[in-house]
């Protein structure tokens, strides 16, 4: 590999432009050339180091402000942010703390960092049938914002959790959500399999979760929960 410097001890530099080469000077005497090709590196090592110094530069003192951030590193960080999530997570959700919720669209909505869906933030009290429930959900603002959906059984699902006998809803504790009925079950986009006329539902009352997620009759009446995010359309099949 061909060194930067011809010599491997100066203990004084000079340099002059002499017929396109760089003259290395050591203890007066000439000892050597540095070629066009081994200037070209160096310059560019030279460069390398100021962008390095200009994008990332060094933090200050102790107690003063941190540095502004690099354009392409908050660009890069709001990328990562908005990858939808794997479902493979496990978020806190307590009284104490529930980094997994998070109040959106002018805490109309509520972001789930754990799927990646946006729930109504205040469930509507009103009883539907299965049909008026999906178009009920097709014309909702919430948060002046369309596109809301009624969810799948795997979505709503995806609310629940264990919780102690006696403690209902079963959502997490530190939930934000408001109106959450535990008097009846709530609509699924998901039709129940082999029975075309009946469609899965949730209740978050009491009773083990198998007694929770039932089939129903299409014409019944039932709560409604509405989604934004993530469709699967899973009504007629």
């Amino acid at each position: 590999m061909m060194p930067l410097v011809c010599s491997t001890f100066f203990l004084r530099l000079r340099g002059m432009a002499e017929n396109n080469e760089f003259v290395v000077i050591s203890n007066g005497k000439k000892v050597q050339t540095m070629c066009k090709k081994e200037l070209f590196v160096v310059s560019a090592a030279i460069v390398m180091a100021m962008a390095m110094v200009m994008f990332f530069p060094a933090t200050g003192n102790a107690g003063s402000p941190d540095p502004p951030s690099p354009p392409i590193l908050n660009e890069v960080l709001n990328k990562l942010e908005n990858i939808p999530p794997a479902w493979s997570q496990t978020l806190q959700c307590d009284l104490t703390a529930c980094p997994r919720f998070e109040l959106v669209m002018g805490e109309a909505a509520v972001l789930d960092h754990e799927t990646g869906l946006v729930w109504q933030r205040t469930v509507n009290l009103a009883t539907w049938t299965w049909a008026e429930a999906i178009n009920k959900c097709v014309t909702q603002p919430t948060g002046d914002r369309w596109g809301w959906h009624l969810p799948t059984i795997e979505q709503l699902e995806s609310l629940m959790v264990h919780r102690d006998p006696g403690e209902a809803p079963k959502l997490p504790v530190g939930h934000p959500f408001i109106n959450v009925s535990i008097d009846g079950p709530y609509w699924t986009a998901t039709t129940y399999t082999g029975t075309p006329s009946s469609a899965w539902t949730l209740s978050f009352g009491e009773g083990p979760p198998m007694s929770r997620i039932q089939g129903a009759p299409k014409g019944d009446k039932k709560y409604m929960w509405c989604v934004r995010g993530e469709q699967t359309v899973n009504h007629d099949q």
